[in-house]
């Protein structure tokens, strides 16, 4: 099954790219806390909760940096952890930034099926989290400094 979510954003390609390879722009728009060191291997590591075993990305890598493109693993919130433990192991997340007049499209893709009860249950969920997420990057990635001054974090 998987998901394919897409977005167009009036910013730089600058400004996007840097939204998700730097750590405090990540917290601007994804999570509250991450852990980034941003080449092949590195950790992509995202916290939406204090202990870092519960909602987070823990033990994620990026796996390949491209010009226009990373890809990294993920893994889903609490209720879905089991399905990426081993022996399943982590999902692949790829990431097209892609150019444009006026503005950037930032793909976002998730192909893996597994044959586990509760995937599809996951994929839905996923896709709505990007879907969210992506919004929350439209609004970081556009808004004036001075209004990223007065508020702070739309996720």
């Amino acid at each position: 099954m998987g998901y394919k979510k897409e977005i167009k954003i009036h910013a730089s390609i600058e400004k996007v790219w840097n939204s998700w390879t730097n750590e405090e722009a990540t917290s601007n728009w994804l999570a509250p806390k991450s852990h980034i060191v941003f080449e092949d291997g590195g950790p992509y590591e995202f916290f939406w909760d204090d202990n870092p075993e519960k909602d987070s990305t823990i033990g994620c890598k990026l796996l390949r940096i491209e010009k226009r493109k990373i890809c990294f693993e993920w893994q889903g919130k609490s209720e879905f952890l089991d399905m990426f433990r081993k022996p399943y192991g982590k999902t692949i997340i790829e990431v097209n930034f892609i150019e444009e007049e006026n503005g950037v499209k930032v793909k976002v893709k998730q192909e893996e099926t597994r044959n586990l009860e509760k995937w599809s249950e996951y994929d839905e969920w996923m896709s709505g989290a990007w879907e969210y997420a992506l919004s929350c990057l439209k609004e970081y990635c556009e808004e004036s400094t001075e209004e990223k001054k007065e508020k702070r974090a739309c996720c």
